[in-house]
């Protein structure tokens, strides 16, 4: 075999000795084989040997320590084939048996079984199960609230109406588990909830809180970038005399506010930028003479700066130093109770988790700290036991230590010889797991403090930054990205020339691509549903077209055709989203694989197995009874179930299936006599026994079997036995107490784990999370979806937690019934989102790094050129882009984007649009693609058409029978008692029956349209009109902060179209109207005289009821002006008027009434034209200067 080349800082790595060594290990640098390659040199150190007992070794997952130990053996096994007589080798091949390579945990659950009498706890602790956990912690929370209303009385309860959302107490609960996971994953926790509650100090003043001190950090920051991009614009206006007459003069006037605001800033004047804030003014641009081609840029960098202000103004700077004051001195006592409240669960949990036995794996963390520390005033000391620990190990080397937290780290120095042989590696580049308390700014600062390796100085720090895995050109692209993008600020690191990726492997040449950048272009209207259908389409024809061109990758220094085992689709969350490109691909023939979907509880073949568990327990559970029968279990048919109805119209279905039985139904006795034996049999079984019995009664192993992934399928059925037994084996019993789990589970959103797939092995195309993607590679990797918008749901909690800043929450006036944000939440909040975005950015780095030869990113835009456009911003003075430029991102491909436009290889296709951008010195090639994609809005996907049995003709005649008979006063019948104006349209109601909502089964992942709709009315039933006027973006983002929005709704609605209407003229006569009614609601009493032009229902004597809303209605000059808001999307506006005419008929007619005073106008606004649409009632149709 011949012997391995290390290069001189793997060589390092491997031979370091005589003090504490960190490893930063860049992607595909050999960070697992040098690791190896080190413990063997020192079990055959020619100087100073150490037995392999004498290592711990600890990593982070199972699999990795079992991996690093067989390739250790492995290893020591090679060179005893060269050397079977050595005795060294053979003594350190029988030490491996005993030595201590495995995870942090495993030594932890050693380290107490070993000790659990200093510990005060029995030896026969065992490590619970995640859902009996989850059961216990509910109930145990449940029993330490009750106990804090009964003591605590008022007190509490303002607490719980502080925390709740007003229906229940599920959010106190949510914070309570939130804080109580949170704090569990620092080494004196306690200590550290003390330490925050000593934040809320009354004396504190507001600029030199922790919280201040973040904010006006960033607001330097944002200042800073303000200034660069005004600067910009002025020096693009004087360069343009027209330009320079116009823009000038409000522009400078700009600078100057800006300056004086930073100079402010900097001077710590907390109120003084409040006051700046307050009185900064925008002055309106003067017309420009003639056409500029720089005109848009110009004014789109003026908006980037007043969002930059508008931004501070309503958020970050949302309280004056003695509001400040206020809301500490009101919340201060609230947050020690909810402290209390966390450290009271932790001993009723932890006591009760002893009495069973039971420990997780936080305890098992903060068990091992009591065993090897204790605190020292502000500090710690070692115990004895430590100190014998230590003595029993040469060395500690630690595997991925930049996912480690700050209880784990502790443990690591504990067992250590006062830091001094500690063998850290890592890469803080790829801490991807900070939602598991992973901490990177632990690594962070080793790196910074280490000196870098000269063999002599310790603690030292050694790079491994060459790349054995990708070619140059995806090495290059990678570069290029993360050296404008990366930075500490976000990112959490500067990506400088020690961080970037060195090319180290050898390909054949002529065959790499690189990285392509491929747009998708998609219609304005596309929904998300459309986009990622379209984009699965696209990337399985990309891939597809690369099997049949059989494309070259590498192989063992040759060349051979791509299979589709090389390819790999990654995308930051695949659920919801992958079955598209499953599908997709499956469709081309192209063999494919996907990773388990969560919703194991919901599938296809678990749900009417959970279902029937409830039938059994309870028969009259109608919709659970009628799943189960008309599932592969029992395969009633529509047709079947009809007959039911139709022999017993009332009452619940089961005596209906009963008398269809006593009629002699073959179908129907046969499922009551099996679900009788199920319910005899449930009574003295457990219930992994039943659902034994329900499979052999039914064989519906075998049923499911024959669907569509019916292997897979099979598995979670035998899956749901295995859960049904730990369920029993954790001390619970009955079928009932399983139902239960179940449901909880179900209404707490949470799963059980599905059956894994047996098919990710074989040579298929791989779609998987970027997540799990982690320490594996591909010759060719397609990142996916990189549009979809960052997750930043958690910002807009109620409450929030962070490592250094601590504990936030908001503050409500309950007398006023109205709710305010604070400082600390703002400061928290910025914090969480540097953290959040700097950990997506890792995300990315991992994603770019799997692939070896070919990188393709797709996503998808709106008017791309425009988009490309937008992201020109001017470099720092470093070459990087300004860290605020980045923080403003949504998505991976607004990152990707922000960098390439100053890639030299898009300087042509940006010159064709009228762009001139700065470049950044790079010898990299990037690929650029923007692929049209056809816009038909009016086009609906249509559902696949579905074989359909026969339908049973004595029953299609019965049911004919029955639909043609008609009741003699049917007209009268169709009045009813009440009536809304929607329901009103030129004889709908004689003609149409309308679905209340949108069936659950149909809707899909996204918003449906009509959602997209409610969500724009919403909008503007709630929104704040000035501030909207100023800044659409920031006020949909208040809205979500308030409740007012979902996340969901807020990316719903387009900015640019509420821009359009704020500024437009009817906004204008809203704003100086004398009285404005939004979402006026109204009931009144009419009659045929009203609605006779509109149904033939009504005789002389009918009277009916109607109400309705009316969007928007504003009094000017003592009379009614009627809006109603429109989001359908329409070529023409004939098609809104032929579709509303009659309802705001009706409107004029009944709020004219009701206000006491003549409707003189009805307008409809289009939000898809941009237009207000003003009807007259005197003939049915508009002239076009009444368009607007």
């Amino acid at each position: 075999m011949a012997e391995k080349r290390w290069t001189p800082e793997q060589q390092n790595a491997i031979s370091a000795r005589g003090g504490t060594v960190l490893v930063s290990a860049a992607a595909g640098s050999g960070k697992t084989a040098v690791l190896v390659e080190r413990v063997v040199g020192l079990l055959l150190d020619e100087d100073h040997p150490v037995d392999a007992d004498r290592l711990l070794v600890m990593t982070f997952s199972n699999a990795a320590a079992l991996e690093m130990k067989q390739r250790i053996m492995a290893r020591v096994s090679d060179m005893l084939a060269v050397h079977p007589d050595d005795e060294q080798l053979l003594r350190q091949q029988l030490l491996l048996g005993r030595a201590q390579i495995g995870t942090v945990h495993s030594f932890c659950i050693s380290l107490i079984r070993e000790n659990f009498q200093l510990l005060g706890i029995s030896p026969n602790l065992r490590v619970a199960d995640e859902k009996e956990l989850e059961i216990l912690r509910r109930d145990c929370a449940s029993g330490t609230v009750e106990r804090f209303h009964s003591e605590r009385g008022a007190a509490f309860a303002e607490l719980v109406e502080l925390l709740s959302s007003g229906r229940d107490d599920s959010r106190l609960f949510s914070t309570l588990f939130s804080l109580y996971d949170f704090v569990r994953a620092h080494p004196f926790y306690r200590s550290w909830l003390d330490e925050k509650l000593g934040y809320y100090s009354p004396s504190v003043r507001v600029a030199d809180s922790i919280w201040g001190q973040a904010i006006l950090s960033y607001t330097a920051e944002a200042f800073d970038y303000a200034i660069q991009l005004t600067r910009q614009a002025l020096g693009i206006i004087t360069t343009d005399e027209a330009m320079a007459a116009a823009y000038l003069d409000a522009f400078s006037h700009d600078l100057l506010q800006l300056e004086q605001a930073a100079a402010i800033a900097a001077r710590r004047d907390w109120d003084g930028v409040c006051e700046k804030l307050a009185a900064f003014t925008f002055d309106k641009l003067r017309p420009l003479k003639g056409d500029s081609p720089q005109k848009g840029s110009v004014q789109g960098l003026r908006r980037a700066v007043k969002g930059i202000v508008d931004g501070l103004s309503k958020g970050q700077f949302c309280a004056t130093a003695a509001e400040f004051a206020e809301d500490i001195a009101f919340l201060k006592p609230m947050v020690e109770m909810l402290f209390d409240l966390v450290k009271e669960f932790d001993d009723d949990f932890t006591r009760q988790k002893l009495q069973r036995n039971l420990m997780d794996f936080s305890d098992m963390e903060q068990y091992a700290i009591a065993l090897l520390v204790r605190t020292v005033g502000a500090g710690y000391a070692k115990t004895p036991l430590a100190e014998n620990i230590s003595a029993l190990y040469d060395e500690v080397l630690v595997d991925e230590f930049q996912d480690t937290n700050e209880a784990q780290e502790i443990i690591f120095r504990a067992v250590s010889r006062d830091e001094t042989n500690l063998f850290m590696v890592g890469d803080v580049k790829q801490s991807i797991y900070r939602f598991r308390q992973a901490m990177p700014e632990l690594f962070l600062e080793k790196k910074k403090r280490y000196a870098p390796f000269d063999g002599a100085h310790f603690p030292a720090r050694i790079t491994l930054g060459k790349n054995f895995r990708s070619a140059p050109e995806v090495i290059g692209g990678i570069n290029f990205f993360f050296r404008l993008l990366m930075s500490e600020k976000i990112g959490e690191l500067d990506y400088t020339d020690e961080e970037a990726l060195v090319p180290g492997a050898v390909f054949p040449p002529g065959v790499q691509e690189g990285v392509s950048l491929e747009l998708l272009d998609v219609g304005e209207y596309a929904g998300e549903r459309d986009k990622s259908a379209v984009e699965a389409g696209y990337v399985a024809e990309r891939i597809a077209g690369l099997l049949e061109a059989g494309t070259l990758v590498s192989d063992g220094g040759g060349l051979r055709k791509v299979r589709p085992g090389d390819i790999c689709i990654l995308m930051r969350s695949p659920s919801g989203k992958a079955q598209s490109y499953f599908d997709a691909l499956t469709k081309l023939g192209v063999p494919v694989w996907s990773e388990p979907k969560s919703g194991y509880l919901t599938t296809k073949e678990i749900a009417p197995v959970i279902s029937l568990l409830r039938v059994i327990d309870n028969p009259l559970l109608d919709i659970d009874l009628a799943a189960v029968m008309m599932s592969a279990l029992f395969g009633f048919t529509a047709d079947e179930m009809a007959a039911l109805r139709l022999a017993k119209r009332r009452g619940p279905l089961y005596p209906a299936l009963a008398a269809r039985a006593g009629e002699g139904d073959l179908h129907c006795v046969a499922f009551l006599e099996t679900l009788a034996r199920l319910r005899q049999f449930a009574a003295g079984a457990t219930a992994d026994q039943v659902i034994r019995k329900i499979y052999e009664l039914t064989d519906y192993l075998g049923k499911v079997q024959v669907m569509r992934l019916g292997e897979t399928r099979r598995a979670n059925l035998l899956l749901l036995v295995q859960y049904a037994c730990d369920y029993h084996a954790s001390g619970y019993k009955g079928l009932p107490g399983f139902v239960r789990f179940l449901d909880q589970l179900l209404e707490r959103k949470s799963d059980l784990a599905p059956a894994a797939s047996l098919s990710e092995q074989a040579d298929v195309v791989r779609i998987m999370s970027i997540h799990r993607s982690k320490g594996l590679e591909f010759p060719v990797v397609f990142l996916c979806d990189s549009a979809k918008r960052f997750n930043k749901e958690d910002l807009y909690g109620n409450t929030l937690l962070h490592s250094r800043l601590g504990f936030a929450c908001v503050r409500r006036d309950f007398e006023l019934m109205k709710q305010f944000t604070t400082v600390p939440m703002q400061a928290l909040r910025l914090e969480i989102e540097r953290s959040s975005l700097s950990e997506e950015l890792r995300v990315l780095y991992v994603a770019l790094t799997r692939a070896k030869e070919r990188l393709y990113i797709t996503g998808t835009v709106t008017k791309a050129e425009e988009k490309l456009a937008g992201y020109c911003a001017p470099l720092e003075a470093d070459g990087r882009l300004s860290p605020y430029q980045v923080r403003a991102a949504s998505s991976y491909l607004d990152w990707l984007l922000m960098a390439a436009v100053h890639h030299q290889d898009l300087l042509p296709a940006l010159a064709e649009i009228g762009v001139d951008v700065q470049t950044a010195p790079d010898e990299s090639q990037l690929n650029l693609r923007i692929v049209p994609v056809l816009d038909d809005p009016d086009q609906e996907a249509k559902a696949d058409e579905a074989g359909q049995a026969a339908p049973d003709p004595r029953l299609l005649t019965l049911l004919k029978e029955r639909i043609a008979y008609r009741y003699p006063f049917e007209a009268q019948t169709r009045i009813p008692t009440k009536m809304a104006v929607s329901q009103i349209s030129k004889g709908e109601m004689a003609k149409a029956y309308r679905f209340a909502r949108r069936p659950a089964f149909l809707s899909a992942s996204g918003l449906t349209g009509a959602q997209m709709g409610n969500a724009l009315h919403k909008f503007m039933q709630f929104a704040d009109y000035a501030a909207a006027a100023k800044d659409a973006p920031a006020e949909i983002e208040r809205m979500v902060e308030n409740g007012y929005l979902t996340r969901q709704e807020a990316d719903a609605v387009d900015a640019g179209k509420l821009n359009r209407f704020f500024s437009g003229t009817l906004a204008g006569r809203i704003f100086t109207a004398e009285k404005v009614y939004r979402e006026l609601r109204f009931l009144a009493e009419v009659g045929e005289e009203t609605l006779g032009d509109y149904t033939g229902l009504f005789d002389g004597d009918s009277r009916t009821a109607i109400q309705g809303v009316a969007d928007c209605v504003f009094i000017e000059g003592g009379q009614a002006v009627i809006v109603d808001y429109k989001s359908d999307y329409v070529k023409e506006p004939q098609e809104l008027i032929d579709r509303y005419y009659g309802q705001l008929d009706l409107y004029r007619r009944v709020l004219g009434e009701s206000l006491g005073m003549p409707v003189k106008e009805c307008v409809l606004y289009s939000f898809a034209l941009g237009r207000e649409i003003r009807l007259d009632f005197k003939k049915q149709g508009v002239d076009s200067e009444e368009i607007l």
